[in-house]
């Protein structure tokens, strides 16, 4: 796409945030601003507004779209949310035809464009430079679930798009079939996300209390102070221990695990806990390769921006 301008966006459940990119300016994403979906009654509504605020109503601009949902067809419907995308709607406003990937594949793509100092090490071996010859996976943990690979294809690296969140959810330990049992008793489906989110942490303390909290803060910031909120936090980091092992299997990625996210930024000295990494190298035949892997947080929480103008760069 050459060095034109084009539209980011991060598209969310509850929010979407709108940027620039490309240009004389070069990719970061620059001029955003966040909009409310509580505030629009569709999606084209809110990117007609930010394209009055930026004074480019009639400009005819390439975008690629960051979405929280499997970025298939015309229409993209969001995880959780009463938007959906149309992308024939968008080329409409745009007059170009947009792009549209995984918000979490695009947080992939966004780690090769970032600092050494965007990466806290968790246990096991340091961080390895992201760039072409290695395999890696992404984990996002907040109001949902997303994983996505990134993987070498000849001298690139290409964004592997995953609805993995959504596999079934296996319990390895006492607390967590005491989760699973609460959960079917309640008619709720057991996926891996059901536990994984801000909101598997609520469900999680309610099912090992049998008390409601209405938000995942007061279980983090009760770790380490309170019992229940400590039981629930160690549910939720073995299980992505387990869970992190099971993706570096799946798509080979021998080379990096990468958490981001509220959630998993929240929890960085429960993550630093041995039961994160033992649970993450428990498996049989493959215990020492995984125990070569690196993991680490990214301390950022624009990757999703990025990320797609990263896309739009590598276009």
């Amino acid at each position: 796409m050459g060095q034109s301008m084009a539209l980011v966006a991060d598209i969310g459940r509850q929010s979407v945030r709108f940027g620039l990119t490309g240009g004389e300016h070069g990719l970061a994403p620059r001029d955003v601003r966040k909009f409310l979906t509580a505030e629009h009654p569709t999606f084209t509504s809110a990117l007609v507004s930010y394209l009055t605020a930026v004074d480019l109503r009639d400009a005819r601009l390439p975008s690629v779209l960051a979405v929280a949902g499997a970025a298939r067809g015309d229409l993209i419907n969001l995880t959780g949310s009463r938007w959906y995308i149309s992308l024939s709607g968008v080329e409409a406003v745009l007059r170009e035809p947009p792009m549209a990937l995984n918000e979490c594949a695009a947080n992939a793509l966004a780690l090769s464009q970032l600092p050494a100092g965007a990466f806290t090490p968790l246990r096991g071996p340091a961080p390895r430079e992201v760039r072409p010859g290695g395999n890696y996976v992404v984990i996002g943990t907040g109001t949902g679930l997303g994983v996505a690979a990134l993987v070498t294809a000849g001298d690139r690296l290409v964004p592997v798009q995953s609805e993995a969140g959504h596999m079934g959810f296996i319990p390895a330990t006492a607390d967590g079939q005491r989760f699973a049992d609460f959960c079917r008793a309640r008619g709720i489906q057991t996926e891996v996300e059901t536990l994984i989110s801000a909101n598997g942490l609520l469900l999680a303390h309610e099912a090992l209390s049998g008390r409601k909290l209405l938000k995942p803060e007061e279980v983090t910031r009760g770790a380490g102070r309170d019992e229940t909120c400590t039981a629930a936090v160690r549910l939720f980091v073995e299980q992505l221990g387990m869970f992190a092992g099971d993706l570096a299997l799946a798509f080979g990625a021998w080379d990096g695990i990468f958490l981001t996210g509220s959630i998993a930024r929240a929890l960085h000295l429960q993550l630093m806990d041995p039961a994160f990494r033992q649970r993450m190298e428990a498996k049989a035949s493959f215990r020492r390769q995984l125990s070569e892997v690196p993991v680490a947080l990214v301390n950022r929480n624009d990757l999703e921006l990025l990320g797609a103008a990263t896309a739009f760069g590598n276009a």
